[in-house]
C-alpha cells in the first residue's frame, strides 16, 4: 500500500495519468460529434494492428524517431508491446535498441548543428552562449533524467547542447529509463495476450523504475545538504 501511494505521489506518474485522461477526453469528444462509432475503432485498431505486424520496420522507426519530437514514448512503447507480444523477449530487445539509437542521435543533434544555431543566433543579439561546464557532469546528468516534468526529447536535448560526456550519457540514460520501458512494453504484452504474467512483471518493473529513481533523488538531496552544512 505504501509503495501504491508513493508511487500516486510522484510527479511523473501524476502528469501521465493526467495527459492521458486529457488527451482522451479530447478524442472521445471528437469521436461522438463525429458520429464514430466502438466498432469502427476496433476496425481501425486491427488494420493498425495487422499492418504494423506485418511492417515492424515502421513501428521500430517511430521508436526510434518520434520520441525526439513531442511524443509519449510510453504510448510507443506499450503499443509495441502490444503489437510484437507473440515475442515478448524480442519486443523488449527491439524497444531497447530503438531507445538507444532515439537517445543517441537526439544527443548529437543538440550537441552539433543544435548547439551551433543556437550559438550563432545569440551572437545575432549580443548574447554569448557559455561553454559547456568541464566538471560536474553526472550530478547534471542526474537532475535533468531524475527531474520529474522534464519531457524525455528536452532532457536527450540539454544534455547535448551541455555536452555532457557520451560515454557518461548514453550508459546512466539508458538505466535511468530503461528500466521503465521494458515496463511498458511487458505491460502491453500482457493486455495484448490477456495474460496476467507479463502484465504483473511489467507494472512491477515500472514500479521498481519509479521507486529506484525516488530513491537517487533523496540520495541527492542529502548529499546536496551534507555539502551546504
Amino acid at each position: 500500500m505504501k509503495t501504491l501511494v508513493r508511487l500516486l505521489r510522484d510527479r511523473r506518474v501524476q502528469l501521465l495519468v493526467f495527459a492521458g485522461a486529457f488527451l482522451g477526453s479530447i478524442f472521445l469528444l471528437w469521436a461522438w460529434r463525429s458520429g464514430i462509432r466502438p466498432d469502427d475503432l476496433k476496425g481501425w485498431w486491427k488494420e493498425l494492428e495487422v499492418f504494423l505486424g506485418d511492417s515492424p520496420i515502421w513501428l521500430f522507426a517511430a521508436l526510434v524517431v518520434l520520441p525526439g519530437l513531442p511524443v509519449p514514448s510510453s504510448a510507443l512503447l506499450f503499443l509495441a508491446g502490444i503489437v510484437w507480444r507473440d515475442k515478448p523477449g524480442s519486443a523488449c530487445g527491439l524497444a531497447v535498441i530503438a531507445m538507444a539509437m532515439n537517445l543517441s542521435w537526439t544527443y548529437w543533434l543538440a550537441a552539433g548543428m543544435g548547439r551551433g544555431l543556437v550559438v550563432r543566433l545569440a551572437g545575432v543579439f549580443g548574447v554569448k552562449i557559455p561553454e559547456p561546464a568541464v566538471s560536474g557532469h553526472l550530478r547534471t546528468l542526474l537532475v535533468l533524467k531524475l527531474t520529474p516534468g522534464i519531457p524525455l526529447f528536452l532532457q536527450n536535448y540539454l544534455c547535448g547542447f551541455l555536452r555532457i560526456p557520451f560515454r557518461l550519457y548514453l550508459p546512466i540514460s539508458m538505466l535511468c529509463n530503461g528500466l521503465v520501458a521494458v515496463g511498458l512494453v511487458l505491460s502491453g504484452v500482457g493486455l495484448g495476450d490477456g495474460k496476467i504474467v507479463p502484465a504483473l512483471t511489467g507494472v512491477g518493473l515500472i514500479v521498481l523504475g519509479v521507486l529506484a529513481t525516488q530513491w537517487v533523488r533523496g540520495w541527492m538531496r542529502v548529499k546536496a545538504e551534507m555539502r551546504k552544512s
